[in-house]
């Protein structure tokens, strides 16, 4: 008996272990090299630069002082990012210092060993003819037509190709920047400019320096021909627009907001500008949208908007997100890679913040579900989480955007803002990391949000719901039932959402029932009673799609009609007509004109233009050319874009188009008349000879590429703007059209060539698939080896041809 017990016991005890062990919960993540941020023996407090330039071959040559704290115990060598970059004298606190150099930088070893917290200076003459970090655009054109400007570009680590330093966002250092260069242009650098000297030699030079802190890649340049227009903010901060000579009339629809949007930022925020000024300055062929670098956005010239070009793309959006990087970004720097989100995401959720103010909130939501629809296109690539340095573009910007306006709606807008306010005070001019936001809502709310972070920060996927509705009746009250199901695959780093989700029923006398109910388990039944038994009209399963989700809810024809024409928000009511999409016209058709009647935002009447442009019967043409003389340019242009075939009864309403304000619907429908109607090609052209266009001279391309078929000059000005005398979209525009003319002789060749070798990836790109096009055609293969075979290469430009050829 007492063995029986033992053994029992024994028993009893290993299962207890073993079923203890199985019922440990567990958290799981996708693995990110990045996580770790970058270490380093020193800690740089101040960089001075002074540079001097031979533009015409790319030259910089630059004396760099660094001013470091030693951070470890013992330090007998320390390495600078430096890639290319020859060295002509390094001295340490005076005395020269033996160096060497590798691929990616300079390795310098004191003459004796550094200790913690000693303070050292560290100066460097160096030389270098990058290709990143720092342009020379139109410095090489044989044809003195393009513009002629230095400026730079350092985020991700690029300023490291022209600047020896410790190039990682793990550090931040004051900074002064020093130029010397011909006194006709101007020189844009970071902070306050101390001092502009004129050296009597046909030269000026420059002296900037920043007050406070920042990071290596936000150091900027600027240098060309400019004007400079001053404004102030509501709290006297000095706002400097500036703009090419010639475009004095662009300045207000470039820079519309400007001012506004630095106002409502400091008071939505609640944090002051850190920073003495802020300046903005256009340049040529730049490669992203713009850069937020301290005090200093810099954004390509194709935002120099006119009334016209505004309608298409202005730089409200980007102008905005740059503005909110002083905070998120600037002010406070992601420690590594796997918190860019902490910069991007913010950026992005305040410019949107900030447009609404402007356009409203349709305009909001709308950029909302187009947030939510990359979102799940990423997803359906990888699951990585917004919180990684390989999430992408999609979930650093639009999805982070998203999640933080989620946040917005679980916390409450007043509560989301003061919880900001912290983070950046508590955080003003150091590194930052997810945790640290958490943390900061944590202090202020005293909430804890850990779940919020773990499904949509530090865990990927989105939440699917399945959702049906009934009626039934129970202790003699009627109620509407909703029944929800989480049927997203999940896996170890996609689980269940835990989120707050509003229900609402609407009734056929205009009231509503509604109620609000956590969701977190993979099924729920929510009820929402119907006291006095009212006829249900619509339902709605979290109206105004607070929540990021994809969605199966399937609902009766009739029941989408009244959606569409009644539901509250624009967003509910243009899901309704996309469960529409599919539905045979004579069950639609006048609901879809009843609802284009009715609405004014851009969005929803466009649907119904995509759904009705290309039916043939008199109804939706009748529609259709409403739509065209529709005062939103966003309307007329889905006509254009959406149409296929140019009906005969409407060819007077289209032509029409050629003369519209949007640039890019005289574009399409020029292209799509010539097309369809090529018997009316000439007075097409007769219409449109005058009009240049907006970026990249688009309309005026496409003019000559229907031209060109009958004028050898605009052929020939069509090879003359794939040159690197323009700027790189009208260069873009003229390889597309010189493609669809099969046309390509050396001089295309070369201009083309040229394009394939430039750091602008959006040139290059377009540049090398044209090479390959011609090169795929047996009658210009010869033509491009012999021209290939005849010259001598750098290795990387062999490397590019050869992507070409293989």
């Amino acid at each position: 008996m007492k063995k029986q017990v033992v053994l029992f016991s024994i028993f009893h005890l290993l299962f207890s272990i073993f079923d203890s062990t199985a019922q440990v919960a567990t958290r799981s993540y996708i693995a990110d090299k990045a996580l770790t941020p970058r270490e380093h023996s020193v800690d740089m407090q101040h960089l001075k630069l002074e540079l001097d330039f031979e533009p015409q071959k790319g030259l910089v040559k630059g004396k760099v002082t660094h001013t470091f704290l030693v951070l470890q115990h013992e330090v007998d060598s320390i390495f600078l990012d430096a890639p290319g970059i020859t060295f002509k004298d390094v001295k340490l606190d005076g005395v020269i210092t033996k160096y060497r150099t590798d691929n990616n930088g300079i390795i310098i070893y004191p003459g004796s060993t550094l200790h913690w917290e000693q303070t050292h200076d560290l100066v460097m003459e160096y030389e270098a003819t990058p290709r990143k970090g720092i342009y020379f655009i139109g410095w090489n054109d044989p044809n003195n037509l393009s513009r002629k400007q230095i400026w730079t570009q350092g985020q991700g680590t690029d300023n490291r190709h022209w600047i020896p330093c410790y190039d990682e966002q793990n550090d931040k250092l004051t900074t002064e920047v020093i130029v010397t260069f011909d006194k006709e242009y101007k020189v844009l650098s970071n902070g306050t400019k101390l001092k502009e000297k004129d050296n009597g030699n046909g030269t000026k030079t420059w002296h900037y320096k920043m007050q406070k802190p920042h990071t290596t890649y936000l150091i900027m340049l600027g240098i060309g021909k400019y004007e400079i227009e001053e404004r102030k903010s509501a709290t006297g901060i000095p706002i400097h627009l500036w703009y090419y000579p010639e475009y004095k009339n662009l300045i207000e629809p470039t820079y519309r907001y400007s001012v506004e949007m630095f106002d409502f930022f400091e008071k939505e925020i609640g944090v002051p500008y850190g920073w003495e000024s802020y300046s903005q300055i256009p340049v040529q062929d730049f490669m992203y949208g713009a850069m937020e670098n301290t005090t200093a956005t810099l954004f390509g010239d194709f935002f120099l908007v006119d009334e016209r070009s505004y309608l298409d793309r202005n730089y409200v959006a980007v102008n905005a997100h740059e503005l909110a990087h002083q905070w998120f970004g600037d002010l406070v720097t992601a420690r590594s890679a796997t918190h860019h989100w902490l910069q991007e995401s913010f950026a992005t959720h305040y410019n949107l913040t900030y447009e609404r103010e402007v356009f409203g909130q349709d305009h909001f939501d709308w950029a909302r579900r187009e947030a939510v629809n990359k979102a799940l296109d990423a997803s359906r690539q990888d699951k990585k989480p917004v919180a990684h340095s390989e999430a992408g573009s999609v979930r650093h910007y639009p999805k982070g955007s998203l999640v933080l306006q989620m946040l917005k709606y679980v916390t409450s807008r007043e509560a989301f803002n003061r919880s900001i306010k912290h983070y950046l005070e508590k955080h003003k001019y150091q590194n930052v990391d997810s945790e640290d936001l958490l943390v900061a809502f944590h202090e202020t709310l005293g909430k804890s949000l850990d779940w919020f972070w773990e499904e949509w920060i530090y865990r990927g996927g989105e939440p699917h719901y399945v959702v049906t509705y009934r009626e039934e009746s129970e202790n003699g009250k009627q109620q509407t039932v909703f029944s929800v199901s989480q049927e997203h695959e999940l896996s170890d780093v996609v689980g269940l959402f835990k989120m707050p989700i509003a229900f609402e029923v609407h009734y056929t006398d205009g009231t509503k029932d509604s109620k609000t109910a956590w969701i977190e388990n993979q099924h729920h039944e929510v009820k929402v009673e119907n006291i006095l038994g009212k006829k249900i009209s619509f339902v709605l399963f979290d109206p105004n799609s607070e929540v990021m989700k994809s969605l199966e809810f399937k609902k009766t024809l009739d029941m989408l009609k009244i959606q569409a024409l009644k539901a509250p928000n624009m967003i509910d009511r243009y899901d309704a007509l996309l469960a529409l999409r599919n539905t045979e016209l004579e069950l639609k058709q006048d609901i879809l004109i009843n609802v284009f009647n009715n609405e004014k935002f851009h969005g929803i009447k466009s649907e119904v233009v995509y759904q009705l442009t290309n039916e043939k019967d008199s109804k939706s043409h009748e529609l259709i050319a409403k739509a065209i003389n529709d005062k939103d340019a966003q309307v007329r242009k889905a006509v254009i874009t959406h149409v296929k075939n140019i009906p005969a009864e409407l060819l007077a309403e289209f032509e029409n188009l050629l003369a519209d304000a949007s640039y890019e619907t005289i574009t399409l429908a020029l292209e799509k008349l010539c097309i369809q109607y090529p018997e009316k090609t000439a007075s097409y052209l007769e219409k449109t000879k005058a009009v240049e266009g907006t970026r990249g001279r688009n309309v005026m391309v496409k003019w000559l590429e229907f031209s060109s078929k009958t004028d050898k000059a605009a052929l020939d000005k069509l090879v003359a703007f794939s040159s690197n005398s323009y700027e790189f979209m009208t260069r873009q525009n003229a390889f597309s059209s010189l493609k669809k003319l099969d046309y390509f002789d050396e001089t295309t060749l070369a201009n083309t060539l040229d394009a394939a070798f430039s750091s602008n990836n959006r040139l290059a790109s377009p540049a090398i698939e044209t090479l390959k096009y011609f090169y795929a055609k047996n009658e210009y293969r010869k033509m491009i080896d012999n021209y290939f075979y005849s010259k001598k290469w750098l290795n990387w430009q062999e490397d590019i041809i050869k992507q070409i050829t293989n």
